[in-house]
Order: C-alpha cells, then structure tokens, then sequence
C-alpha cells in the first residue's frame, strides 16, 4: 500500500482533501463550484488519504442526516491512484467512524460510474437516476454491522 489513510484531525489535512476535491470535481469532471465546499464541511467527518510524498490522492467525508443514518459524500481519489485501492480504504475507514458514531446506516448519491463501486461494497440501489449539479447520480444505502 502506497499510501496512509486517516481521519482528518486537523485543518491542514481538511485544507488537503478539500484541494483533491477541487481538482477531481472542478477541474476534471467540470462540475459546478458548489462540490468544493459546502455547509456541510464543518460538521462532517473526513477522511484522507497520504502518499509517501505527502500528497493528498483520497477524501470522503460523512454528514449526520439523523440518529441513526450518515450521508457519505465528497469522496474523491486522484487520477494518479485510482484503481490502487484508495477509495476503498477511504470508504472503509469512513464506514469504521461511523459505527464508531453509533450509525446504522450510510446513504450516498453516487455518480453513476460510481455505482458499481458502491454496489461491489454492500451498497443497494434505491430509485431512479436523478440529476446533483447537472451530474447523473443514483440513490444507494448500505446498512451497517453493529
């Protein structure tokens, strides 16, 4: 593995992710600004993930919804380490915070080439395909072990 993943604990490593995301949301994929930062950033948990270099290559947040369910969002791998297992450490150390939060359940709108992703972790598709800043996502929630 040639990289480490962490939850984000200080504004340094929110500084990072919130970087990755520019660069994966704004600059590759065209999306609209409002994928940078939001609302939702200062009460989320983060997770990043560092290569060797110090570079930030993985991000994923999760919002509370309620008292028994998270929102996963934001989450975003470099181009330069996808494929390596990143997002999956990413999304497994998301997943592990929020059992630790006391959640029984995650959601995500995932873009739909995402989808598979998510689905190949336990994710269910739930409805049909709906539009989030002009992007095809898809409804899925995943109910999480205790």
């Amino acid at each position: 593995m040639d990289f480490l993943v962490r939850f984000a604990s200080t504004s340094e490593d929110r500084d990072a992710a919130f970087a990755l995301r520019r660069a994966v949301f704004e600059q590759e994929q065209n999306i609209p600004r409002p994928l940078d930062r939001d609302a939702h950033d200062t009460s989320a948990d983060h997770v990043v993930a560092f290569a060797p270099d110090g570079r930030c290559v993985g991000t994923g947040r999760i919002v509370r919804l309620d008292s028994r369910t998270c929102r996963l969002g934001r989450q975003a791998t470099a181009a330069s380490h996808r494929s390596r297992g990143v997002g999956a450490a990413v999304l497994e150390q998301l997943e592990r915070m929020a059992r630790l939060r006391g959640v029984a359940e995650l959601t995500v709108h995932a873009q739909l080439p995402a989808e598979r992703f998510y689905r190949n972790r336990g994710f269910v598709r739930e409805g049909e395909v709906f539009l989030e800043e002009g992007v095809p996502h898809v409804l899925m929630r995943k109910r999480l072990a205790p």
